[in-house]
């Protein structure tokens, strides 16, 4: 499987080690990259402890025949893109979403998640995720994607705690 690239075949990119065999996932927000661009968001606040917590919400385009940010046709269909998302969503945490602003850790499900709109040609799936442990801001992707430690660290020693994230 060849990885997602953002700004090539998707707009943002959804991780979970239990879905799609722990490999990520893109996904289409724009349904015309030409005209408007891509767009999440993310809801900031600070408790009195001084605790960050953040949401994060984007909306998901699901359609047949969409078109990639480079104007290439999209692999997937409206139907394997909708079963995909719905993998995701029935797990609570552990989400990892990769933006063009960099990779959200620690994400999960808390309260209300999905806002489903059902057209007849397309569905519209608004996602709001929450830092359900201590906030970090975005890591750079191929630092993110690059540091998934299993067992001891590469012979070269490329892993260490000032250059990788554990995940």
């Amino acid at each position: 499987m060849t990885a997602p690239v953002i700004g090539t075949d998707c707009d943002i990119i959804l991780f979970h080690p239990h879905v799609n065999n722990g490999d990520p996932y893109g996904f289409i927000l724009a349904p015309d990259p030409q005209k408007s661009g891509p767009a999440f968001s993310v809801q900031r606040s600070i408790s009195t402890d001084g605790e960050t917590t953040i949401f994060l919400f984007a909306t998901i385009l699901l359609a047949d025949d969409l078109k990639d940010p480079n104007g290439g046709e999209h692999a997937d269909d409206k139907q394997t893109m909708y079963e995909m998302l719905l993998d995701y969503l029935s797990y609570g945490d552990e989400f990892s979403i990769d933006t063009f602003d960099g990779t959200f850790t620690g994400l999960g499900q808390y309260g209300h998640t999905a806002t489903e709109l059902h057209l007849i040609d397309a569905t519209y799936v608004s996602l709001k995720l929450a830092n359900l442990s201590t906030y970090h801001p975005p890591i750079e992707p191929d630092l993110f994607f690059g540091s998934l430690w299993q067992g001891s660290p590469p012979a070269d020693g490329a892993y260490t705690w000032e250059t990788s994230v554990w995940r």
